[in-house]
């Protein structure tokens, strides 16, 4: 499935029709974050059972979140039944396995939460300039027309997160110069 979502990921969006260039992208993002789930290891005991969901939270509104729920409405992460969190507060947010903040979250608000969510192994991933320098695990770009995302490996690490080689592969590497990788 990587393997599939790379040729996605490289496809030229110039070419599309103009409406559909933003539709792409949020399902190549919402598509992105269903993997990053097999492809992210977590320290033992972020999940209390075996029976526990894997929960993706959202922070902040976002097209993705629908493409999203359609994924987990079909999908399992490692056997797990995945569970969508809408988180409208910094108040409301809470640790989940991943949680993607939108990039209509104000800079000041990803901060906070970056740094409500320093001690807990979890995936953050954004979607606004220098997000992944400021302390994000993962952070999507728009580069030449095609969706990219950067890995800040040294915050991966600090929150107990081992990301495999063939994620970190596809992914320009910011932070830290050596990777957390199996």
């Amino acid at each position: 499935m990587l393997v599939c979502l790379l040729v996605c990921l490289t496809a030229d969006s110039s070419r599309a029709q103009p409406g559909s260039v933003i539709n792409r992208e949020n399902t190549l993002k919402a598509l992105f974050l269903y993997n990053f789930g097999s492809y992210v290891e977590w320290p033992a005991g972020v999940f209390a059972s075996e029976n526990e969901p894997f929960e993706i939270g959202v922070f902040g509104q976002t097209p993705v979140e629908p493409v999203l729920r359609e994924i987990a409405a079909n999908k399992k992460i490692n056997g797990r039944r995945i569970v969508i969190r809408r988180f409208a507060s910094i108040e409301a947010l809470r640790p989940c396995p991943i949680v993607f903040i939108s990039d209509d979250v104000d800079s000041t608000t990803q901060e906070i939460a970056l740094q409500s969510l320093a001690g807990d192994h979890v995936l953050v991933v954004g979607e606004s300039a220098g997000f992944a320098q400021r302390g994000g695990v993962v952070n999507f770009v728009v580069e030449s027309n095609k969706l990219r995302f950067q890995i800040n490996v040294g915050a991966a690490r600090r929150r107990g997160l081992k990301i495999s080689a063939k994620l970190l592969s596809l992914a320009r590497i910011v932070g830290a110069a050596s990777a957390t990788a199996e």
